[in-house]
């Protein structure tokens, strides 16, 4: 039993591969801002040792974005920025981000809790605040999130600019048949 384990294992034992593409865009913006994106794609595959069987090709992505000169970052990690809305008192941030749903359910046949999960994309909106002080070297800066209808209000009031990104998030409104 042992050897027929080791065989399987052995044949179906894999390599993976890591391609990784850096993509990085300037935008100069009407307000005299410099706006820079950054994309990092990783294409990971894994091919068996011995059969040289490709097992799949997994993708992710992530997104890093800076203002400039006010030396503002976001790293969003895999939610893809899609605008920035700049006000008089700070900047906004509108996103759009893959979450992991889980749903826990009751088995028909044998009455057992069971979970199954799935992604949505969901949008996301957060404001920029700033605490550094004696030319922004000491104290921190961060984002936090806000509500759509916090951002919606200050849209009426603000510049708000479209972020350059590739488009591989979509809300299911915004999918066309």
């Amino acid at each position: 039993m042992l050897l027929l384990i080791g065989h399987v294992y052995i044949w179906s034992s894999c390599n993976s591969y890591t391609e990784e593409r850096v993509d990085k865009r300037e935008k100069l913006l009407l307000n005299k801002k410099r706006l820079s994106v950054e994309k990092i794609n990783k294409e990971t595959t894994n091919v068996g040792i011995f059969t040289n069987h490709n097992y799949g090709t997994s993708h992710s992505f992530t997104y890093k974005l800076s203002i400039q000169p006010e030396g503002i970052h976001w790293d969003g990690g895999s939610g893809e920025p899609k605008h920035l809305l700049f006000c008089n008192d700070t900047i906004y941030i509108h996103y759009f981000k893959e979450k992991r749903i889980q749903i826990e359910y009751t088995d028909s046949i044998d009455s057992v809790m069971k979970t199954k999960y799935h992604f949505e994309i969901r949008e996301v909106f957060q404001k920029h605040i700033d605490e550094r002080y004696f030319f922004k070297i000491f104290g921190e800066d961060f984002w936090i999130d806000i509500t759509p209808e916090d951002y919606a209000y200050r849209k009426e009031f603000c510049k708000e600019y479209d972020i350059p990104n590739d488009g591989e998030l979509l809300l299911k409104s915004n999918l066309k048949d």
